[in-house]
């Protein structure tokens, strides 16, 4: 009897060995049931925000889209960027006796008018910080000094051939000799006249399409580099160069007008601020159990009308909110200061691209979320990508959430 026993649990063990592993995920899947639920929308509104610059913003000349580019700032350095570092106001002295001085911009666009050129300008003023990067635009130039009726001619150059080379810049060099050199230091150099240290740059005619060039967080940056001849004593002379650098910029542009059509879509347009908030009806998430799970989810936005080309991408972003909307007209900071108030809750920003005339976000996310209690509405703004182009504009169509989720 006893060799049946031990017999008996050496087949066992071999069984047990050769038996198949266990996977309880695919277990339990066996005995979940799959739902597929629409959420549907309760509200949705457009808002516009003041309109935030992105960074690694570009100085944009041209019209294109119905947006006019009026003109661009750069401030420059007070002091070179080289060691010793030279004061702007150093180049008057004396003892120093300037040959030449190039103002250089780059670009990556290609351009061939023969029409119009790029102008150079010093704005006079006895203010240092005459514009901020991030507030000053084309809705706030009400509260400061008229930048063209404030600022000299200092040179310009034609917009005719310009090609990126094989490092992918052209490089746009404003050179200053003789007369022009006289009035660029007397106009700009002096800064115990005219602390500014900012050029406007505006194109003289019409230029009916978008032409940028690199601005001041770029590699390729504005700069300004003086070459001269300083005296060290009464036999010793110096030949040699400073170079100033740009340290803020910003494009004006008029941006697109809100109109009717707006205020009956989705509608996001970073250059105007336009931005829009779809509410969904969230009882059914609120009634599920602890252990339902919401497996996936997308929300779905088909364009309704836009002015991208073929060559464009658009990226669409969808964020939670940190505060409930109550009011579902209109909004605009332009009429309402609080408008800037609206809070995204970063615990949920996602961004996806426009492909084939629609949109889809996956928001399972959001939504378990949601469900745990990390968030407390049921709201998702939706808005322009800082990566997209301030003049592109999209009109969406906003579908159902479709939501697929599992009961163990």
């Amino acid at each position: 009897m006893k060799k049946y026993k031990i017999l008996f649990a050496m087949v066992a063990l071999l069984v047990s060995c050769n038996e198949e592993a266990i996977i309880y995920d695919k277990i339990n899947t066996e005995y979940e049931s799959i739902y597929t639920e629409s959420l549907p929308i309760t509200n949705f509104k457009t808002v516009q925000e003041f309109p935030i610059r992105p960074p690694n913003s570009k100085l944009y000349f041209g019209d294109i889209k119905e947006s006019e580019n009026v003109f661009s700032l750069v401030q420059m350095t007070l002091f070179s960027g080289y060691l010793p570092p030279t004061n702007l106001m150093d180049i008057l002295a004396d003892s120093i006796s300037v040959d030449s001085v190039v103002v250089y911009f780059f670009t990556q666009d290609s351009l061939d008018v023969d029409d119009v050129d790029l102008s150079l300008y010093s704005v006079l003023a006895e203010e240092s910080d005459l514009f901020s990067s991030d507030s000053t635009n084309y809705y706030t130039l009400d509260n400061y000094i008229d930048f063209e009726q404030n600022s000299v001619l200092l040179n310009d150059i034609s917009l005719s051939s310009i090609y990126p080379d094989s490092l992918g810049y052209d490089t746009l060099k404003f050179i200053f000799k003789d007369e022009k050199l006289q009035k660029l230091k007397d106009n700009f150099f002096d800064t115990d006249n005219n602390t500014a240290r900012t050029f406007l740059l505006k194109t003289n005619d019409q230029l009916n399409e978008l032409f940028s060039i690199e601005g001041a967080s770029s590699y390729a940056a504005p700069k300004m580099r003086v070459w001269y001849t300083a005296a060290i004593d009464e036999s010793t002379a110096l030949d040699t160069f400073a170079t100033f650098f740009s340290e803020s910029d910003v494009s004006i542009f008029n941006p697109l007008s809100v109109n009717n059509d707006d205020l009956n879509f989705i509608s996001i347009n970073s250059g105007s601020g336009l931005k829009s908030i779809i509410e969904f009806d969230f009882s059914l998430i609120d009634s599920l159990a602890r252990n339902e799970l919401i497996k996936s989810s997308n929300l779905r936005l088909s364009i309704q009308s836009s002015n991208l080309t073929e060559d464009d991408n658009f990226f669409v972003v969808a964020s939670a909110l940190n505060d409930s909307i109550t009011e579902w007209n209109y909004s605009t900071f332009t009429e309402n200061d609080s408008i800037s108030n609206i809070v995204i809750d970063s615990n949920f920003a996602i961004s996806r691209k426009i492909n084939d005339g629609s949109v889809e976000i996956p928001i399972q996310s959001f939504l378990n979320g949601y469900k745990n209690g990390l968030f407390k509405n049921n709201q998702l703004m939706i808005f322009s990508s800082s990566a997209n182009s301030p003049f592109d504009k999209v009109l969406l169509n906003p579908e159902p959430i479709e939501l697929i989720y599992v009961k163990p």
